[in-house]
């Protein structure tokens, strides 16, 4: 506790303390009414000094200063009479029981209040001139609104802490969450690259059978068997690489053994989306030379996007265009609700943009996500394909 005290704050403490000092001697020396001198003087200079004084460690043993203050004003009070004055007694203490309350232990704050009760209780048997209950009320009151306010800006202040642990901890399971959802399409979009794989595989094995038989018959059909070996090798080898790179959990689903979806398959897609609702516009180029893995990434990003389109836009217009010169790019733009409504379509950071995302990076390209008007556009580049 020592060691998480600021300077400023060592010094406003000490400042307090010798300020209370200062008020309590002079109430004791300074002929006033505020309050009640009896005693032996020198007693009475005592009891300021164990009133103020600890004060100074209010924030280090917020508990223990009370016992101090209340204790040898009681103590005192058994045995003789003694001064009790506002300035100079009164406001220490409620400083000292709002501190109680505000730094001490919760457990502890609640047996703060009885020490008031017990040392204005004992005060009057040796100082009748103590005006009964009237003045051990005004006592208590001012004492427990001091602590009131202890307790209080305690309480907030455990809260806060509290609220910002709480705040901190979403984060984290946000985060986990969002590792966990790319992590999931990581390995969705690499079993897709399996069927990818396992279709350039096969046409190997095929073409390298027939290269075989035609080893000494056809030399120049051989050839170009061995040609299309080579050529389906370096793309599946590039796909190969692509998805051990993308894949970072283990998955044992295993293959539907359906052809993976490609360019050609987008005007089938286009037609079960019209009959859901949309009104879509399709361009694609007349011949694309690409890879089934582009053209599969293609296909994925056009459809998440028309899904996105129907679920947040409804029944609304949208255009989709895919080129091929000199890269393969992809755009799908709606035009926004239809009814009017505000337009709300695929918010940034949601899970299908997460998995466009991840299609696209596979590829070093980019994805570009933005309102247009009313209406929302989604904009991928895959760069040209090199050579293994």
């Amino acid at each position: 506790m020592w060691s998480s005290l600021t300077r400023r704050q060592w010094a406003f403490d000490w400042l307090l303390t010798a300020l209370a000092t200062v008020v309590a001697f002079a109430q004791l020396f300074i002929p006033n009414n505020d309050g009640y001198v009896g005693g032996p003087m020198g007693l009475n200079v005592v009891l300021a000094l164990l009133t103020t004084v600890p004060l100074a460690w209010r924030r280090v043993w917020p508990f223990a200063v009370t016992v101090v203050v209340f204790g040898a004003h009681s103590l005192v009070s058994l045995f003789g009479a003694h001064a009790v004055t506002f300035w100079g007694t009164l406001l220490p203490m409620a400083v000292g029981v709002y501190s109680a309350a505000r730094w001490g232990s919760s457990r502890r704050s609640p047996l703060v209040l009885l020490f008031p009760v017990v040392t204005f209780a004992l005060y009057p048997i040796h100082m009748p001139e103590f005006r009964g209950w009237e003045d051990i009320v005004f006592a208590l009151v001012v004492l427990s609104a001091a602590w009131s306010a202890g307790h209080g800006i305690n309480r907030l202040v455990r809260q806060r802490r509290e609220l910002k642990e709480a705040l901190r901890q979403l984060a984290e399971q946000q985060e986990l969450r969002s590792r966990q959802v790319v992590l999931e399409e990581r390995t969705r979009i690499a079993r897709e690259m399996h069927d990818v794989v396992a279709h350039g595989v096969s046409v190997m094995v095929v073409q390298t059978g027939a290269a075989r038989l035609e080893l000494d018959d056809d030399v120049d059909g051989a050839r170009t068997a061995l040609l299309t070996v080579e050529a389906t090798g370096r793309q599946v080898l590039g796909e190969l690489r692509r998805t051990v790179s993308l894949l970072r959990a283990g998955d044992d689903a295993t293959s539907t053994g359906e052809p993976s979806p490609r360019l050609a398959d987008l005007p089938a897609l286009v037609t079960s989306m019209r009959a859901a609702g949309l009104t879509v516009e399709l361009h694609l180029p007349e011949r694309v030379e690409s890879d089934p893995g582009r053209e599969l990434a293609v296909y994925r990003i056009v459809q998440e996007a028309l899904t996105n389109a129907l679920r947040h836009a409804g029944p609304t217009t949208v255009n989709v265009r895919v080129t091929a010169d000199p890269q393969l790019e992809v755009e799908v733009s709606d035009a926004g609700p239809s009814d009017g409504g505000a337009p709300g379509v695929g918010v940034p950071g949601g899970h299908g943009l997460i998995g466009m995302r991840e299609r696209v990076t596979m590829y070093g390209g980019q994805l570009r996500t933005e309102h247009r008007g009313r209406g929302f556009v989604v904009h991928a580049e895959f760069p040209a394909e090199r050579s293994q």
